[in-house]
């Protein structure tokens, strides 16, 4: 039996998925006293998981003005990309050496699952799938400060994505850059597992645009309250 989530985490998984999903605007206010109102619950949970997303890049609290998604500059953007190049690429050098049968068959998983999500629509877990793929890369590594890391630039270039892919209706080439990755690893080829490194960031950043949509959004449309036992 699938175990209910807390309170905090359900409410942490609505906010986080309309976020991915770009059913919140960009510059729209997460008001306390709204959001408490469309979960059905106090103040006081509303502004734990604000803390929260904001600690792990997802969102900023300006004070005296609210909680806002996050948003990273073009040069904030190419810094980060350029800082996960360089901890991937010696993800990989560590994998391509020491990868297991086991560890393998996981990143093949997420590839798997992660074009499946993109097919039928599902962006928001699609690209959360695609992080816990390089996610796995990292932990290779052992190294827990490169891990923490990198989780981190993760967050903020994910918000970037989001907001500025061309093709986010689309089925991105995200897998399909991942599935050769793994190839590479599999055949122990360094040199190769580089350079389509390389290409999948390249294709990341040529996939981009600067067009912001913004629109109103009604909160009780897209978040359902904290089901009652």
């Amino acid at each position: 039996m699938k175990k209910k989530l807390s309170l905090k985490e359900h409410i942490y998984n609505e906010l986080k998925q309309a976020i991915f999903s770009r059913k919140i605007p960009l510059n729209t206010q997460l008001n306390e006293e709204l959001l408490s109102e469309v979960f059905n619950v106090s103040r006081t949970p509303i502004r734990s998981v604000l803390k929260r997303m904001q600690n792990e890049k997802i969102i900023q609290i300006i004070p005296h003005k609210g909680a806002y998604i996050y948003q990273p500059t073009p040069k904030e953007f190419e810094d980060v990309i350029n800082l996960r190049i360089v901890l991937e690429k010696e993800a990989i050098k560590i994998a391509c050496k020491k990868a297991t049968e086991e560890q393998i068959n996981e990143l093949e998983e997420y590839t798997l699952k992660e074009e499946k999500l993109y097919k039928s629509g599902d962006y928001a877990n699609g690209i959360r799938t695609s992080t816990k793929f390089h996610h796995k890369l990292m932990t290779m590594t052992t190294n827990d400060f490169m891990i923490q890391y990198n989780q981190e630039l993760m967050n903020i270039m994910n918000i970037y994505i989001v907001f500025h892919e061309n093709t986010i209706q689309e089925s991105p080439r995200s897998p399909e850059e991942h599935r050769e990755i793994i190839n590479a690893i599999k055949n122990r080829d360094e040199k190769k597992a580089i350079e389509l490194i390389d290409l999948h960031f390249k294709s990341i950043r040529d996939n981009l645009n600067n067009n912001q949509s913004e629109s109103s959004v009604d909160f009780s449309r897209i978040f359902k309250p904290y089901p009652k036992s």
